[in-house]
């Protein structure tokens, strides 16, 4: 967790497309470790 100018922020969510509803939800391999850098 990260405090922010509006709160605290607990996580990020990633994803991919144009916009409108073809955006796709990425998901993290169960193998990443939590606080691994984003590359």
């Amino acid at each position: 967790p990260r405090k922010m100018r509006f709160g605290l922020s607990e996580g990020m969510i990633l994803s991919a497309g144009s916009g409108g509803e073809d955006l796709k939800l990425l998901d993290v391999d169960a193998g990443a470790a939590a606080g691994a850098t984003v590359r």
